[in-house]
């Protein structure tokens, strides 16, 4: 999809493809429409809608339909770059949020109003944010679990989690957070010897402080999860339905020469930084 990775492009250049798992010959290619005479800046793709950006401009574009949502302008209180966006329910919930993160500040619009609210950001800069049973959760750049409260005003406090000693070795990147079913996961991706795997994490909240306690099989769960953190991580019940392997984690493939859609990748599975394709 376009060049995210750069400052602005512009919005008729967007274009991405979908594939259906179950029937991997048939394909969907999608692109912005047309004619539109914005640059914009890639902030997330989130509840099947692109997020994007120009200066005080937000656009929401629908993944499937191409079709575009354009909220009311905001004003910035400074000039800090705009870095991340996320949709917190489908838009057609009544209770739908678009929340937009810069350095100092995020930035609220409830979907269906015309004003933007802003909040002083109390947390390091969003790295994630994730709805568990109706709860936001959001990891911040020093890997801290926060819970996200807007109303009656927003508070953002820490969650206290209790960390292993091994979970810190090898890290190679920081941790995706994956909600699968009634759980919250975390994934990380460490090397050992040359090799490097993923390994998953289940938030125990029965106990105090939680803890983030090992899990050597996902069961009947695979995990979704994209190198570009701005996009959405999911997860799939009985993925066999589909043709796809439980314990599975899939990543999708950058390779312009391959035409498979994504990696796939057993969860703990040792893989060589040389020759594995995920390397690149």
């Amino acid at each position: 999809m376009g060049d995210s990775n750069s400052c602005y492009n512009p919005l008729s250049n967007y274009k991405w493809q979908l594939r259906d798992p179950a029937k991997t010959n048939l394909s969907l290619r999608c692109s912005a429409p047309r004619h539109t005479p914005y640059y914009v800046r890639y902030l997330g793709c989130s509840d099947g809608y692109l997020i994007l950006y120009c200066e005080e401009q937000c656009f929401l574009v629908d993944v499937y339909t191409s079709t575009m949502v354009k909220p009311r302008k905001f004003r910035r209180s400074d000039n800090s770059k705009i870095y991340y966006g996320v949709i917190t329910a489908p838009l057609s919930s009544p209770n739908s949020c678009l929340l937009l993160f810069s350095r100092k500040y995020m930035f609220r619009w409830q979907v269906g109003t015309k004003t933007w609210t802003v909040h002083p950001l109390v947390a390091g800069r969003i790295h994630q944010i994730v709805s568990l049973k109706g709860q936001m959760l959001a990891m911040d750049s020093l890997i801290k679990l926060n819970t996200i409260s807007l109303a009656p005003q927003l508070s953002m406090p820490e969650l206290p989690v209790v960390w292993g000693e091994d979970m810190f070795a090898g890290l190679l990147k920081k941790p995706w957070l994956v909600v699968c079913g009634d759980m919250l996961l975390k994934v990380d991706l460490s090397i050992h010897d040359l090799k490097f795997c993923f390994q998953a994490y289940r938030l125990d909240l029965s106990v105090r402080p939680a803890k983030w306690a090992k899990m050597k099989k996902l069961g009947n769960w695979a995990l979704f999860l994209s190198l570009d953190r701005r996009t959405s991580t999911f997860s799939c019940l009985n993925p066999e339905r589909w043709g796809g392997k439980s314990n599975f984690i899939y990543v999708p493939s950058r390779s312009k020469d391959s035409n498979e859609p994504w990696i796939e990748v057993e969860l703990g599975q040792l893989m060589s930084r040389r020759s594995h394709p995920i390397s690149y």
